[in-house]
């Protein structure tokens, strides 16, 4: 639940807000800041909207050597949206899954893994030297974000690491970008609640800008029947799994940014905050129930941009500082008190408490050059900084740190500084070159070539190509030929951290990959657009620790190939259909994401009822997912059940200053269940129906 101190920080926010605003906001000076304009934008005006996910430049998606979705506040509203995890939904390609581990969940293009995600907000990278996107990561709320560009295919020759698959870049609302205050509060099941504002406004020639957003659910702690934990009772003879039982996983999220802008500059400063967050369930897929672990991530970052300081030149600086923090309070529960195995009996279960911190500095510089004709050219270098410090871990299980075997039952033996703990106090440098050339050929031919060389000081450097093609073959038909690498460098836990079950290994190479895409956009009428993309996506080097022994190792490879499809329909005014359908053919490759459909699909209707009024419908289907069969350890189980999901939103906008939402996920209800391996062998329950309330008050 929202606390009183959190309580109280959103009254002083709301009252200092009132005091601040100098008039009333009016519909009239905004006209596009309405859902009904929203609504009914033509579908040329839809798909003229700029996006500089591409290239840095600005470009519509349509013509951008890139395959990009973009995704715009008023786009979110009209879907009833509280969180990035809902905003992504209708991506095609993308398939967000919930993990086990805190439900947290993990963004997965076109079949490949999670980790070969790149999301950035604002432009800062959310993957830490250790954790990824951060072990209680929650998405952030959709009350903060101006829009969303997505790229489904390599980046790494612009952002670098981990761009591997797909890119997603969530803009903030900013300085300069907020033209109204707002406050609102919501509520619904899992007695979820939260509240946010926004404000903009100019202070002495400054633009200024603020958003809050807090928000608390009790989750919707699904029923495991059996659990990891329950095998090893039957094996041992004991009774100390708590399935049948539910997997906990409430939490708090706080969300907290300001910009400041004048004339080329602009400062953000942000606070992201999770806490009381119950994971439900531990890698094992055993119950926990104790755990609450808290993270918080804080960042201050400044830009220089100037489009003009000389004749044909654009200069582009940035510098960003981000500190982030992980505990997991009391210690992970990985096994339940009475746990029993060959080394004895755990009257308190098996403990794992961990702590951590990253810091980070980036420095950016680019300048764009016009001065050729019919060439854009940008060249860019930069230097990071990370340092992981404050690394603690206290086992009572496994080696200690003299390497010995703990015995059972025994206290919490401190690993923090030695070679067992879950990471070392380490530091890791990269610096970075690239280049770009827009050269346009002729007005139906474009060509973008680039590509970034990465220096890291811990396993060496990498360079990273890409070639696009965009052909404006006829008035109707645009076609892109697309091709990049891209690669992800080994983690810490990859490269350092020794357990009972892995071995780092220093000597790992990053995971690589090449993508080829071949799209088409038609046209087809005023009111109807149809777009095909093939893709072939090869994987590299994958790190594993699947050898005998358990040496993270460049081993794997794995080959996806697929078709996306999107058809986006106006019907009228009023109306307005979009609809996607995703196939993939994944090669037989034990390196594979097993948990990954062969088929997705997403569909979606806009209706402008009456005047004031909108209701929106999405269905998002995910095919069946079958088991690893191969190997000398087949899983056996039937394959995870395919099923469609419903969502409906219901917005009346009562004034110029309320507006009123009612939303309800799962509205039919489905039986919905997430991949899990055999710990857990009727896998993860979904959200069942739940239902949602919304006011907000502009001024």
């Amino acid at each position: 639940m929202i606390n009183n101190k959190q309580h109280k920080s959103l009254i002083a926010l709301s009252g200092l807000l009132l005091g601040l605003t100098q008039s009333t906001y009016s519909i009239a000076d905004h006209p596009d800041d309405t859902l009904e304009h929203f609504i009914s934008l033509s579908l040329e005006d839809l798909i003229s909207l700029e996006t500089t996910i591409a290239t840095a430049s600005k470009q519509t998606a349509t013509k951008a050597p890139a395959v990009v979705t973009l995704i715009t506040a008023e786009d979110i509203k009209a879907t009833g949206a509280t969180n990035l995890v809902d905003v992504l939904s209708g991506v095609p390609g993308l398939h967000i899954r919930a993990s086990q581990f805190g439900n947290r969940p993990l963004i997965q293009f076109r079949g490949a893994k999670g980790t070969q995600t790149l999301l950035m907000i604002d432009g800062n990278s959310m993957v830490d030297l250790v954790w990824n996107f951060g072990i209680f990561w929650k998405g952030l709320p959709a009350s903060v974000i101006e829009r969303v560009e997505i790229i489904r295919g390599p980046g790494s020759a612009r952002f670098g690491a981990d761009a591997s698959a797909g890119v997603i870049n969530v803009i903030t609302k900013v300085a300069g970008k907020i033209d109204y205050s707002e406050v609102g509060v919501s509520a619904g099941s899992f007695n979820t609640k939260s509240a946010w504002m926004q404000h903009g406004d100019n202070w002495g020639g400054f633009q200024v800008g603020m958003t809050a957003n807090i928000s608390d659910t009790e989750g919707h702690n699904p029923l495991i029947e059996i659990d990891g934990q329950t095998a090893r009772d039957q094996l041992f003879n004991t009774t100390v799994s708590q399935a049948p039982g539910n997997a906990q996983y409430g939490y708090r999220n706080s969300d907290v940014r300001f910009s400041i802008a004048k004339e080329n500059w602009r400062l953000n400063a942000g606070y992201m905050g999770n806490r009381k967050v119950e994971i439900g369930l531990t890698g094992f897929g055993v119950l926990d129930a104790v755990t609450e672990g808290n993270d918080s991530r804080y960042n201050i970052d400044t830009f220089y941009n100037n489009a003009d300081i000389s004749e044909n030149w654009e200069l582009d600086i940035e510098l960003r500082y981000q500190d982030l923090s992980y505990s997991s309070g009391a210690g992970f529960q990985e096994r339940p008190p009475g746990f029993t195995d060959d080394t004895g009996t755990y009257p308190n279960g098996q403990i794992n408490q961990q702590r951590s911190s990253e810091r980070r500095v980036v420095f950016d510089a680019s300048t764009l050059y016009n001065g050729f004709k019919n060439h854009s050219i940008r060249v860019g270098a930069g230097y990071t900084w990370q340092d992981l410090y404050s690394v603690e871990q206290l086992v009572n299980f496994g080696t200690g740190p003299d390497g010995n075997d703990l015995p059972a039952g025994g206290p919490l033996v401190d690993l923090s500084g030695s070679p067992f703990a879950f990471a070392p106090e380490n530091t890791r440098q990269i610096s970075h070159l690239y280049i770009q050339d827009i050269w346009t050929i002729s007005n139906a031919w474009e060509l973008t070539a680039g590509a970034r060389y990465d220096d890291y000081s811990d396993f060496g450097s990498t360079v990273n190509p890409r070639l696009a093609l965009v052909w404006q073959s006829t008035e109707k038909l645009t076609t892109k030929l697309l091709y990049g690498k891209a690669f992800r460098p080994p983690s810490y836990l990859e490269l350092f951290d020794e357990t009972s079950f892995t071995k780092p290994n220093p000597n790992l190479e990053p995971e690589r990959s090449q993508t080829w895409d071949l799209s088409f956009n038609y046209a087809a009428r005023k009111n109807l657009q149809l777009t095909l993309n093939l893709f072939s996506f090869e994987h590299t080097d994958i790190i594993t620790n699947s050898n005998i022994s358990g040496q993270f190792q460049n081993n794997g490879d794995h080959h996806i190939k697929g078709i996306e499809l999107e058809a986006r329909w106006q019907a009228s005014k009023d109306v307005n259909f979009y609809a996607n359908y995703t196939y993939r053919n994944q090669d037989e490759s034990r390196f594979r994401a097993i948990q990954e459909a062969d088929e997705e699909a997403y569909f979606r209707s806009d209706w402008g009822l009456l005047p004031k009024w909108n209701w929106n419908l999405q269905a998002n289907y995910i095919g069946e997912r079958p088991r690893n069969t191969s190997g000398a350890n087949p899983d056996t189980r039937a394959p995870v059940k395919a099923y469609v999901v419903t969502d409906t939103t219901l917005r009346y906008a009562a004034t110029n200053s309320w507006e009123f939402a009612a939303s309800i996920r799962n509205l039919f209800d489905t039986d919905a269940r997430e991949f899990t391996g055999r710990g857990i062998p009727n896998d993860l329950p979904l959200p069942e129906r739940s239902a949602y309330a919304e006011i907000r008050y502009k001024f």
